[in-house]
C-alpha cells in the first residue's frame, strides 16, 4: 500500500492514477480530497499537521510519497512554509517510524539551489527564499530519519517547474499568453529554463520507488533538451499555430510596470500574473541538470514538445471554463 499526501493536487492526481494502473493499492490524504471513486484507492480528508489523522492513515502502508506542501509565491505568510513543509514532514516521519514504514519519497524542489544558474545533484543548496529554505529543512529531517535505520530508504526528488494538462501555474501562464496573442518577451530570451512534463516526472517517481532499496537518494528532475526561454516560446508558437511579434522589452523597463502590479496586489490581495518578481524570475536562467536518474537508466516517455502539445490542447478544450474559473479566483 502506498500513501500519497496531497494526492488531490496537480501532481498527486497523476501519481495516484499511474500507481493504480500499475497495480498498486493507494491511500491518499488531502485537505481538499478528490471525490471520484477508484478501485484500489482510499481517500482520507485531512491535514498532515494533524498528528492523530496522520497516525491513523499509516495502517497497512508500506511506502509514503509526501507531496503535501505550501508552495504558492503570493499571499503566504512566511511561517506557513515552515509550519507545513517542515512540521508536516516531521509528523509524517514520526508516524512512519511508529508504523515501521521503511520507504519514504519526498517531493522537494530545485528552489533549494536558490539562484545558482547551473546545478546538478552535487551542487550545494543555497536557497534564497522561505519556500526553498523550508524544503531544504524538510530534506534534512528526512536524511536524519533515514540515518536512524540502515534498512530505511529515503528518496528526495527535486523537480524543476512542472507543466501539463490541469496545471494553471507558470508554464500555463506562458501558454495562455502565447495562445491568446498577448505575449511580449521580457529580456532577450537567451536564458535556459529547465522544465518537467508531469507524466515524465510521475513515471520517474514510480521508477525510483520500485528500484531504490536503501539509503538516502537525491535526484533532481528536468526533461531534456534544456531550452532557452526564446526556444520554449517558439516551440509553443509552432505547436499552437501562433505567430508572435519578434521583439523584446528590456527587464529594466518592463519591471517598472511590474512594480505597479506589486503595489496593487498588496492593496487588493489579488495575485496578478504580471509582477516585477515574476518578470525577474522569467529572465533568470534555471538550468537544472537531472544527471543521476538518467544514469540509473530512466528514459522519459514524452518529449518536451509532446508535453506542450498536450497542455496546449487541454487549454484550447477548456479555455472558456478556465477563464471563468481564473477570473472568479482573482
Amino acid at each position: 500500500m502506498v500513501l500519497i499526501t496531497g494526492n488531490a493536487g496537480f501532481i498527486g492526481k497523476y501519481l495516484t492514477n499511474s500507481l493504480l494502473e500499475k497495480g498498486f493499492n493507494v491511500k491518499g490524504i488531502d485537505i481538499r480530497p478528490r471525490n471520484d471513486v477508484l478501485a484500489g484507492f482510499q481517500q482520507i480528508e485531512g491535514n498532515v499537521l494533524d498528528k492523530n489523522i496522520v497516525k491513523q492513515i499509516m495502517t497497512d502502508v508500506d511506502s509514503v510519497i509526501h507531496l503535501a506542501a505550501e508552495h504558492k509565491d503570493f499571499g503566504v505568510p512566511e511561517d506557513n512554509y515552515f509550519r507545513t513543509n517542515v512540521g508536516g514532514t516531521i509528523n509524517m516521519l514520526e508516524s512512519a517510524s511508529e508504523a515501521g514504514i521503511k520507504k519514504f519519497v519526498y517531493y522537494s524542489s530545485v528552489a533549494v539551489y536558490g539562484n545558482q544558474s547551473s546545478t546538478t545533484e552535487a551542487t550545494t543548496p543555497q536557497p534564497v527564499n522561505s519556500y526553498g529554505t523550508s524544503k531544504l529543512a524538510a530534506e534534512k529531517e528526512i536524511t536524519k530519519w533515514a540515518n536512524e535505520d540502515k534498512d530505511r530508504t529515503a528518496i528526495i526528488i527535486r523537480p524543476t517547474v512542472v507543466f501539463g494538462p490541469n496545471n494553471t501555474a507558470n508554464i500555463f501562464r506562458l501558454i495562455r499568453q502565447v495562445c491568446d496573442g498577448r505575449f511580449i518577451m521580457v529580456g532577450n530570451g537567451k536564458n535556459i529554463k529547465s522544465v518537467a512534463y508531469v507524466e515524465n516526472l510521475v513515471d520517474a517517481t514510480i521508477y525510483l520507488l520500485e528500484r531504490r532499496s536503501s539509503g538516502i537518494n537525491i535526484f533532481s528532475y528536468a526533461d531534456e533538451p534544456h531550452l532557452t526561454t526564446k526556444e520554449l516560446v517558439n516551440l509553443i508558437e509552432r505547436t499552437a499555430g501562433r505567430k508572435m511579434k519578434k521583439f523584446f522589452v528590456p527587464l529594466s523597463i518592463a519591471a517598472i510596470g511590474g512594480y505597479g502590479f506589486d503595489i496593487l496586489g498588496k492593496i487588493t490581495g489579488i495575485d496578478f500574473p504580471i509582477t516585477a518578481a515574476r518578470m525577474k524570475k522569467f529572465t533568470m536562467p534555471t538550468y537544472h541538470r537531472a544527471e543521476r536518474i538518467r544514469k540509473f537508466g530512466f528514459i522519459p516517455k514524452y518529449s518536451v514538445e509532446e508535453g506542450l502539445k498536450k497542455h496546449i490542447e487541454w487549454y484550447w478544450s477548456k479555455k472558456k471554463d478556465l477563464i471563468e474559473e481564473l477570473n472568479s479566483s482573482d
